[in-house]
C-alpha cells in the first residue's frame, strides 16, 4: 500500500509523484513514484527511498543544496533564496530540499517554466513558497503550485478546494485541488488520484510512461490515466508478473461495475466517512 504520496515528474505531486505529460497528453520527463509492495486488494505503490547524491543541477547557496537543509513549508532560506524540492541524483524524482535563487514572481495559478533541461532541479520562475508543476515536454507552460504552510493550510491557492499533500515522503508538500475519483472532476488534463491509507483525493497531471491504460505497468501514483489507480501487481488481472503495479479502474461499490474476474473492493484500508462507495477493481482474494 502507499507509504506516502509521491509524484514523479512535474505536471505533479505525499503519494509519490513523478514527471507529467505535456498538454498533448504525451509523457513528461519524470513521474511521481510509489513502488508497489505486498498488501490488501486496494493497495497501491509505495514511495521511493531517498538516496544520497550530488544535486542534479541549479544554483544553490552555501546554506542550501543538501537533503534537510531547508523546509519548504517554513521557507527558511536567506533573503533572495527560496526552499524547494529537487532530485539529488539524475533519474530520481523530488526527494530532497535545498535553497535556490528566487528568479521569478509567479504565484498560485500563474504560468511558469523550468530553468534548464532537467525537470527536477527545483529551478523555476515561481516566487518563494511556490514550485512549477505540470510543464510540457519543453518544460514550459507549467503552473505555479503553492507549498503547504507549517499548519498544512493553503491560504493562497485559488479555487477553494485545495488540500495539503505531503508528497514524496514529505519532500514535496504541495497544495492540490480536491476531487472525486468516481467522477474525475479535475480541471484540464489532470486526473484524480488517492492513497488507500486515507484521504484526500487530489488532482495531478498523469505521467503514463507505460501507456497509463487499464492493465498497464505503473510504479508511481500518477502513472495511470484518469479513472485508474496504480495498484499492487498481485491484485490486478493480467498484470505482468515482473511489475511492481498495474493500472486498474476506480469503481463504485454501489454499482459493482468491474469486468472480467475483477471485483469492486473498498479503496481505503479503513472506511472513510462520505467516501464509503469508492472502490477499486481487483482480483478476489
Amino acid at each position: 500500500m502507499y507509504k506516502t504520496s509521491q509524484i514523479r515528474a512535474l505536471a505533479l505531486i505525499g503519494v509519490v509523484l513523478a514527471g507529467c505529460p505535456g498538454k498533448d497528453g504525451e509523457d513528461g520527463d519524470g513521474d511521481a513514484d510509489t513502488s508497489a509492495s505486498d498488501s490488501t486488494a486496494s493497495s497501491g505503490v509505495d514511495s521511493e527511498s531517498v538516496t544520497d547524491s550530488t544535486p542534479t543541477g541549479g544554483s544553490t547557496s552555501d546554506t542550501g543544496g543538501g537533503d534537510g537543509e531547508c523546509d519548504p513549508r517554513a521557507q527558511d532560506c536567506p533573503e533572495g533564496l527560496k526552499c524547494t524540492a529537487y532530485a539529488k541524483m539524475a533519474g530520481d524524482e523530488w526527494n530532497a530540499n535545498k535553497c535556490v535563487d528566487e528568479t521569478g514572481a509567479g504565484v498560485a495559478g500563474d504560468p511558469c517554466e523550468i530553468v534548464g533541461s532537467d525537470m527536477f532541479t527545483g529551478i523555476d520562475n515561481c516566487a518563494k513558497g511556490y514550485i512549477c508543476q505540470n510543464p510540457d515536454e519543453e518544460l514550459k507552460n507549467g503552473v505555479c503550485i503553492e507549498f503547504c504552510k507549517p499548519d498544512d493550510s493553503c491560504p493562497n491557492t485559488t479555487g477553494g478546494k485545495a488540500v495539503c499533500l505531503p508528497a514524496n515522503e514529505g519532500k514535496l508538500p504541495i497544495c492540490l485541488a480536491n476531487c472525486n475519483p468516481l467522477t474525475q472532476d479535475c480541471a484540464g488534463n489532470q486526473a484524480c488520484y488517492g492513497d488507500p491509507s486515507g484521504p484526500p483525493f487530489f488532482c495531478y497531471g498523469p505521467d503514463p510512461k507505460d501507456g497509463g491504460g487499464e492493465g498497464s505497468k505503473c510504479e508511481f501514483t500518477n502513472a495511470c490515466l484518469a479513472g485508474l489507480s496504480c495498484a499492487d501487481a498481485s491484485v490486478v488481472e493480467g498484470c505482468p508478473a515482473d511489475s511492481l503495479g498495474c493500472c486498474t479502474p476506480f469503481c463504485s461499490l454501489d454499482e459493482m461495475n468491474c469486468t472480467g474476474m475483477s471485483e469492486c473492493a473498498p479503496f481505503f484500508d479503513v472506511e472513510q466517512p462520505g467516501l464509503e462507495n469508492v472502490g477499486i477493481c481487483v482480483l478476489p482474494g
